[in-house]
């Protein structure tokens, strides 16, 4: 009997879209002088929430999209299953498949919202990337060299970036290395010997991460072969879905089935062993115009994409729909040409997927084609050197030699070089992190609540040891916002807190602060990040 009254209650619940066709609706009403962050881990909306937005769904999003919002209140929103959303300025309006939600407490302050929960609903399982990717720029030349990149071009890729005085790190291999799309075998056209030439750049001091996508090639033996197994996601009607991306019209594997999942494991498998492959970076951005096809919507195929990396650390992924703290790099592409625009929108969206659980992240640029390059301003490229040289994964996709002024030339290898020097503390903040969850890049509310920075999305905390305020113009000087304090910049100069002041910095360095509080404690030998020892959970 008992087990019969569980399962009405569970139908009750959960089965009212499946019995009745409808989702329940629930209205959530801001309190006063609450801030929310939430949904749009990039490329959505300007956080915190102020204007109004009209009804997103989260599984038909074409931007990566979380079902989980916080609040500067210490309030949490939370679905294991995507929702709709609407927000009118004063209230959030939610439809979901799985019955009313609910904000819940949990404590004052942001930081208490979202430790509480990533603790009850995505804990972190003790796995996070590779330091090797945070220690070493990663080096995307696909618009430098296009689709079909040649082990040639690479090659001499990797030399040029040596001979120009910028350190080896990960060079990513453009998805056109496959002897034909969806066969996860290396082509001719970049060598003859694969193992040899991947061997040759680990020489070099390079590490190699090929790109790879579930598109399969609709006139090769590849999508004879596996489309009568029903292995490519396909309409109602049975015909394959086909999609127009990069490589051509193709159809895609369908990630949510078991047998395709374990048949790309294994070649994925194979490339690391037999071919010495450090890692992946796995890009479907081109099917989310398709997946409403896919079997589970869209949520299911993203999630079981982001399964694909297994038990591989060195890995990126351009868009995935998995829960947070996964253990490897989500590059957040923006739609948005590469200007001084897109460096402010960087900034805060770095910011805000932290606050959502994503604190292995990197941001990467788009321009529209390789001629667009010879427009940009030198000093954009300048900047977003600086602010790459302290987020997470330091990203290059442009050849830094393209850079004709020789002064702004020099100062972006200074940047590209002195990033090693927070590889180190970058490696313990993640670290720290698989343990504890606390975000990498941290907002002012997060660290410092209820003191005025809740709209300050300028600036941030790499941990609770450095304030950053990145240059975002053209200007070598900006007003900096101190938190309470004692702030040591590069030169030792000391500024007292809480304190808004115009600083100046010299071209190669981004304006970063030094907690005296957190170094004290390390000389003292104390944990840096001291606040982590505290559980909210």
């Amino acid at each position: 009997m008992k087990k019969i009254i569980t399962l009405v209650a569970f139908l009750m619940v959960f089965g009212s879209v499946s019995l009745f066709g409808a989702d329940v609706t629930s209205r959530i009403d801001l309190l006063k002088g609450e801030k929310w962050w939430g949904i749009f881990i990039a490329g959505g909306k300007t956080m915190p929430f102020e204007a109004p937005f009209e009804r997103v769904d989260i599984d038909r999003g074409r931007t990566q999209m979380t079902p989980l919002l916080v609040s500067s209140r210490g309030r949490y929103i939370w679905s294991p299953e995507p929702f709709s959303i609407t927000f009118t300025g004063e209230s959030f309006v939610i439809e979901s498949p799985l019955g009313e939600i609910k904000a819940v407490s949990a404590g004052r302050t942001l930081r208490e919202a979202y430790l509480v929960c990533c603790h009850r609903n995505f804990p972190p399982d003790g796995n996070n990337p590779s330091p090797d990717l945070t220690t070493a720029p990663v080096y995307d030349p696909y618009l430098e060299l296009g689709f079909e990149a040649t082990g040639e071009q690479l090659s001499d890729y990797a030399d040029r970036i040596l001979q120009a005085g910028y350190p080896a790190g990960t060079l990513v291999v453009p998805a056109g290395w496959q002897s034909s799309i969806g066969s996860y075998k290396p082509g001719k056209h970049v060598a003859d010997d694969f193992g040899a030439w991947v061997r040759s750049l680990h020489e070099k001091g390079f590490r190699v991460m090929l790109t790879i996508t579930p598109f399969v090639s609709g006139d090769g033996t590849i999508f004879r072969r596996y489309r009568e197994e029903g292995m490519f996601v396909s309409r109602p009607d049975s015909s394959v879905v086909m999609a127009e991306w990069t490589g051509g019209y193709s159809a895609f594997y369908d990630v949510t089935r078991p047998d395709v999942i374990a048949l790309l494991q294994e070649n994925l498998s194979q490339l690391r062993s037999q071919y010495g492959v450090d890692g992946f970076l796995f890009d479907c951005a081109g099917t989310l115009p398709y997946l409403q096809f896919a079997q589970g919507g869209g949520r299911e195929f993203l999630l079981r994409w982001s399964e694909l990396s297994g038990d591989c650390n060195f890995c990126q992924y351009t868009i995935s729909r998995g829960n947070g703290l996964v253990p490897y790099i989500h590059n957040l592409r923006l739609n948005l040409d590469f200007n001084w625009d897109f460096l402010r929108r960087v900034t805060s969206d770095m910011i805000s997927a932290n606050l959502l659980g994503y604190p292995y992240t990197v941001i990467g640029s788009r321009v529209s084609k390789l001629a667009d390059l010879d427009q940009i301003d030198p000093k954009v490229f300048l900047r977003y050197l600086q602010l790459s040289s302290v987020m997470p994964v330091m990203n290059i996709a442009f050849a830094p030699w393209r850079i004709s002024d020789p002064e702004v030339a020099a100062s972006c290898k200074a940047i590209v070089n002195d990033r090693a020097r927070l590889g180190a503390y970058f490696e313990q903040l993640m670290t720290e992190s698989k343990r504890t969850a606390e975000p990498v890049l941290r907002h002012l509310e997060y660290e410092f609540p209820r003191n005025g920075f809740s709209n300050c999305e300028d600036q941030f905390m790499l941990g609770s040891r450095y304030l950053i305020a990145p240059l975002l113009d053209g200007k070598n000087s900006r007003m900096v916002r101190f938190p309470r304090g004692i702030w040591i910049d590069a030169s030792g100069k000391r500024y007292r807190g809480p304190l808004v002041t115009t600083v100046t910095a010299s071209n190669d360095h981004v304006l970063f602060f030094e907690s005296e509080k957190e170094a004290r404690a390390d000389k003292e030998g104390k944990p840096i990040i001291e606040s982590n020892n505290k559980r909210y959970y």
